[in-house]
């Protein structure tokens, strides 16, 4: 599916922080229960907007991904999609964007998912392998 990616900004703070509790709070509350100031202030501190790019699709903001740059890989910190776009392939789109990014650099891509968090399958299907897990998390990574 085709869309855009932009920079993400601080005009986006308020909306990615929104998708980010529609979209994740059923697993984080499932793993470790809700505590809004807690999370705000997680989100707020650790995914700033202008680490985000921006999904774009039909001129709509429809989600977004935080890439970090690690010396010896990159790290997917966070993916999030409209939940109305789920399943719709955009996902599956923007993997293969970010994957084609880590084989550019020749370096694996990694990401951790929550175990409560059912989307271990579909990273399963595009070649990610479990390399590590602890209580809460399972850390997958993917080598072109």
């Amino acid at each position: 599916m085709n869309f855009e990616l932009r920079s993400g900004s601080q005009a986006d703070k308020d909306w990615l922080y929104d998708l980010y509790c529609r979209t994740m709070r059923p697993c984080i509350e499932a793993t470790w229960g809700w505590d809004e100031e807690f999370q705000s202030n997680e989100f707020n501190s650790n995914l700033a907007p202008i680490c985000f790019l921006i999904i774009v699709f039909d001129g709509e903001n429809i989600g977004g991904f935080c890439l970090k740059d690690n010396e010896d890989h990159l790290y997917l910190e966070m993916i999030l999609l409209e939940p109305k776009y789920q399943k719709s392939g955009i996902g599956k789109s923007a993997m293969s964007h970010i994957m084609e990014l880590a084989k550019k650099n020749g370096l694996p891509l990694k990401l951790s998912v929550i175990k409560k968090n059912p989307v271990k399958p579909f990273y399963e299907k595009l070649g990610f392998s479990q390399y590590d897990e602890d209580e809460s998390f399972y850390r997958m990574q993917w080598h072109s």
